[in-house]
């Protein structure tokens, strides 16, 4: 007798030697995606920044002559120096943006990490679905070549209609092309888990464990709490948020004017006195007070503003989404376990008493556990199902960079 549920470990936290397990396959993506090493780079980018834009003014050192061949004398020969002072606090408003940038690369780098988390995670569910579903097929199809075998023989001894024979030909033949599509597919998903884990080939087997369905009550409530906390996409929009704060108030001290200073000594030729010279200035913000600048600031902090509360919307259209599909193959899982797969195998066992009683004919046979199994196969698809939708939660809704075809 075929079984409803797909062939899982008893544990769904053991996994076999040999066997790819689902969080090998996250560690392994995550040290060899490159797109997450270039994101590394450019948080410590961002740190180094922090300390670039913070450092103040060069002072400058030079040569000073006056009064150069006045009365045939050299004049007033020196040296001077001249210093920027940063006023405003620009420089410590300059540090806070820039800490923002680093905070942003950092939210951005657990965004790409949950990128490729989300990607290997529906190319290992779709590697496992088709593992399993070629095993039912397997059997499917061994039984099926069985009973073809069957009918022809009875046929032959005038026991069975040369349609019932035909049938289960029919039958065969296109459990047949289903089973050579689905290997097909099978390496086409390995062949992209490969690629995800940095590999050329996959040559071992994925822990079907991955799909084997968990007790979940989800209280939406608590759910988008822990979303809220902990989606970076999210924590990335209100990093923008704070930066434009900051932006606001660094516009407003740049009309804060710097201090210009200079200092100079010279050695006059002529009575041989040091002269010293000292330069103070300011710039005039008279013609320009950097409004536009302010107020240009200001509207990104609203636009920020509004980039948050879009963020969070579009959160939770994905959680009311993803917790719907759970619910629903929940649901669905729910009636075949109570139901269906008891009524499929008591018309699988009934017909198998009926055909040794010579009530049934195997072709009645065949159709009860054609039924039987697909009713395992429609099984494998709500696991599937429920166990994308789990991962969706997993990296915070954070969806692959692309979606399978069943995705979209």
């Amino acid at each position: 007798m075929l079984p409803v549920r797909p062939e899982v470990p008893a544990d769904p936290g053991s996994t076999e030697v040999g066997v790819l397990a689902m969080d090998q396959a996250v560690s392994l993506a995550l040290t060899n995606n490159p797109a997450v090493r270039a994101a590394e780079t450019s948080v410590i980018r961002q740190q180094h920044l922090v300390y670039q834009v913070t450092r103040s003014p060069n002072p400058t050192v030079g040569y000073l002559a006056s009064e150069v061949g006045n009365e045939g004398q050299a004049g007033q020969q020196g040296v001077f120096l001249s210093q920027n002072i940063i006023r405003g606090g620009k420089l410590c408003l300059d540090g806070q943006v820039q800490q923002r940038d680093v905070a942003i690369a950092v939210h951005e780098l657990q965004v790409r990490r949950f990128h490729v988390e989300a990607d290997v995670r529906l190319s290992f569910i779709e590697v496992a679905v088709a593992q399993e579903r070629l095993k039912l097929l397997n059997r499917l199809q061994r039984s099926l070549d069985r009973a073809a075998g069957t009918v022809k023989r009875l046929v032959s001894a005038g026991e069975s209609s040369l349609s019932a024979s035909l049938q289960s030909r029919l039958e065969a033949q296109r459990n047949a092309m289903q089973l050579h599509l689905t290997e097909n597919q099978f390496e086409v998903a390995r062949r992209k888990l490969a690629t995800a884990l940095g590999r050329d080939t996959l040559d071992q087997p994925v822990a079907a464990a991955v799909l084997m369905p968990q007790e979940s009550d989800i209280d939406m409530a608590q759910a988008w709490t822990d979303v809220l906390a902990t989606s970076p996409e999210l924590a990335v929009a209100a990093s923008q948020l704070d930066r434009s704060h900051y932006k606001v108030r660094r516009e407003q001290a740049e009309p804060v004017p710097d201090l210009q200073t200079q200092w100079s000594i010279q050695q006059d030729a002529a009575t041989h006195y040091a002269v010293v010279g000292i330069q103070l200035g300011v710039t005039l913000p008279v013609r320009n007070d950097n409004t536009g600048a302010i107020n240009a600031a200001r509207a990104d902090t609203w636009r920020t503003h509004h980039a948050v509360d879009a963020v969070k919307r579009s959160l939770r259209q994905r959680l009311l989404t993803t917790v719907g599909q759970l619910q629903q193959a929940d649901c669905q899982l729910q009636t075949i376990k109570g139901e269906l797969e008891a009524l499929a195998r008591e018309n699988l066992t009934t017909t198998q008493r009926a055909f040794a009683l010579g009530e049934a004919t195997y072709l009645d046979l065949l159709n009860a556990q054609r039924a039987y199994i697909r009713l395992s196969l429609d099984t494998l698809d709500l696991y599937q199902q429920r166990s994308i939708a789990e991962s969706h939660l997993q990296t915070a809704l954070v969806r692959a960079a692309e979606s399978p075809a069943g995705e979209r």
